[in-house]
């Protein structure tokens, strides 16, 4: 059996938000996918919050590489929109870990 299919994937952040002009809280989501090719405004997505965790996965990608997995360490707000500045430190991290860097 593979044993990398048991083990969950790795967390990648945690979800952000903020604040609206009447004081209610808007979660960020990442503007792109994981892998940064497809831009999620344009291209269908999907957002699942559930157990403390958003996944956030690119239907385009078509791959369990290209899901965000954050952690929400606040309850879910009842709005959200995109945002690709929130998110850009953790696909420039995640490059690169991936060339060999040590991501630090």
């Amino acid at each position: 059996m593979d044993r990398q299919l048991l083990e969950p994937s790795r967390m990648d952040g945690e979800l952000t938000h903020r604040y609206d002009s009447a004081g209610r809280p808007v979660a960020l989501l990442p503007a792109r996918c994981k892998l940064g090719r497809h831009t999620l405004g344009h291209s269908r997505f999907r957002a699942v919050v559930r157990d403390g965790e958003v996944h956030i996965s690119c239907l385009a990608c078509a791959t369990d590489n290209a899901s965000w997995r954050l952690a929400v360490t606040t309850p879910a707000p009842d709005s959200a929109e995109l945002s690709d500045e929130r998110y850009f430190e953790l696909r420039a991290q995640r490059a690169l870990t991936a060339v060999g860097g040590d991501g630090a």
